[in-house]
């Protein structure tokens, strides 16, 4: 059953991706990573290839948030085999800066932990900064810290 969350005037939906949800994702993903706390300088051209990149991805799968002809919220990650069962990692996941802290991105969450039960999927991973709302709003639904883990990288000069 896809979760629907009502208001006067509209019904949002929640489905999957599908190759034609792209452009309007594209235009969520700018408005949103280009603003606090992220401030990311994203043009349209480049958001779309990175989404596009993970879309690619061997098992790949997108949820969407619809109001009306708006995708107002999305999320994407691929399912592989961990030595523990299925995982799905999340690649990205926003709401447009409108639409946050209304209950959309827990509605597109628990719409993709339906999918993924029915996939047998036994874990979800993802990485997010410390100190912005998404680290809270992720603790919040149950995702906590591996302290035996370290996110390393190195800028190419």
């Amino acid at each position: 059953m896809i979760p629907k969350l009502k208001r006067v005037g509209y019904v949002m939906e929640f489905t999957l991706f599908n190759r034609e949800d792209l452009l309007k994702c594209t235009e969520t993903f700018v408005q949103v990573f280009n603003q606090e706390p992220w401030n990311d300088q994203w043009s349209m051209e480049t958001a779309k290839q990175y989404l596009l990149d993970y879309i690619n991805t061997q098992g790949f799968m997108g949820i969407v948030a619809v109001e009306g002809k708006e995708i107002i919220g999305f999320i994407f990650g691929a399912h592989k085999l961990w030595w523990s069962g299925g995982e799905f990692f999340i690649n990205e996941m926003c709401v447009s800066i409108e639409k946050q802290n209304t209950g959309v991105g827990s509605k597109l969450l628990k719409y993709l932990m339906n999918e993924l039960n029915i996939e047998r999927v036994s874990n979800i991973s993802l990485l997010t900064d410390r100190g912005i709302p998404a680290e809270a709003f992720y603790k919040k639904h149950g995702f906590t810290e591996i302290n035996r883990l370290m996110f390393l990288t190195k800028e190419m000069k």
